[in-house]
């Protein structure tokens, strides 16, 4: 699976990758979502990376393993998780932002004491969701050890939508760039107002 995430554009990948299937398995349980919501992170060019200007620490030297590494990274006290993208050396990167639950919901919403959309639309929620509280697996590679990353899309969306990323502020021309792709009217995006929710489909075909 790691040459998936190197023989792509990383922009393209970041697309691509919804409707594909995301599994945690831990000592808590089983856990598995379809990934609803991207961001794409071009590397040293990239104003919003956090390997801009080719900045190289210990904290995100996933970033610059091959394509399908985890990167776990603090935000405000919360985690967030990003798949870096290209060859090693090219530190590129692809922020998950929000799943659809497909297995352990239960769980997902006991950990984080929300109950329906609310529990996983968020990069924070799901991480808290699925139990993953610690940068500890941070380094590890996708399909060797607990996380997998489907070989096929689950789901196809109907249509996907490119809007600028979120929380990136003061970085022009990165700021309006659109660099975030979501499902379009699936309830799980995050922010995604209430009018502009599929109940019916969730997006999908």
């Amino acid at each position: 699976m790691q040459n998936y995430f190197e023989t792509s554009k990383t922009m393209d990948l970041a697309q691509d990758m919804l409707g594909h299937s995301f599994t945690y398995d831990s000592n808590q349980g089983h856990f598995k979502g379809l990934i609803v919501e991207t961001e794409a992170y071009l590397g040293p060019i990239d104003m919003a990376a956090h390997s801009y200007n080719s900045r190289h620490t210990k904290a995100n030297d996933p970033l610059y393993q091959a394509g399908g590494t985890i990167y776990i990274y603090s935000i405000h006290s919360w985690l967030d998780m990003d798949i870096s993208i290209q060859k090693a050396g090219t530190p590129n990167g692809i922020l998950i932002r929000a799943l659809q639950p497909l297995a352990g919901i239960d769980l997902m919403e006991e950990n984080r004491g929300k109950t329906g959309f609310d529990a996983t639309n968020g990069p924070a929620k799901w991480m808290a969701a699925f139990g993953i509280t610690d940068k500890t697996l941070s380094g590890t590679v996708l399909n060797e050890n607990n996380f997998v990353f489907s070989d096929k899309k689950i789901q196809t969306p109907k249509e996907i939508l490119a809007t600028p990323r979120i929380g990136v502020k003061n970085k022009e021309p990165w700021t309006s760039k659109n660099m975030r792709f979501i499902v379009k009217g699936n309830p799980y995006v995050s922010k995604l107002p209430k009018r502009d929710m599929n109940l019916d489909t969730y997006g999908w075909l």
